[in-house]
């Protein structure tokens, strides 16, 4: 799964701003094992480099890829790769944003809900 120049990413809803954080943090135990954010739990990954993750909460939900998208790291490599991946388009209820750098996604699920928010595997795709 981790994969130097690869990027996975997800598209979802979730409640708040500190909804996604509270899905996305991460933590270590007292003996230095990596503890899996709620988030990675459910899709099934046990270890991942939380500091290149990026993620947003946007207040306006939207469908529009392009602008999601807009701003992240190596924008200008994903967004037309993404783009050109997801073709059949997005829900028209995206509010969350979550990249996985260095890591492409191989599992199975590709959608999940966790406690009312919703999460959908796109894809993955070099960015270098």
């Amino acid at each position: 799964m981790e994969k130097e120049g690869f990027v996975s990413l997800w598209a979802g809803n979730v409640q708040s701003s500190e909804e996604l954080d509270r899905l996305l943090v991460v933590s270590y135990s007292d003996e230095g094992d990596f503890i899996p954010s709620i988030f990675a739990k459910h899709i099934n990954i046990r270890r991942y480099d939380d500091a290149v993750r990026e993620a947003e909460y946007y207040e306006e939900v939207s469908d529009d890829l392009n602008q999601l998208l807009e701003g992240f790291s190596y924008d200008d490599e994903i967004v037309p790769r993404f783009t050109a991946l997801v073709q059949e388009g997005l829900p028209n209820d995206i509010n969350a944003i979550v990249l996985l750098y260095n890591f492409e996604y191989t599992g199975a699920i590709v959608e999940v809900t966790i406690q009312s928010n919703y999460f959908r595997f796109l894809g993955a795709v070099e960015y270098r």
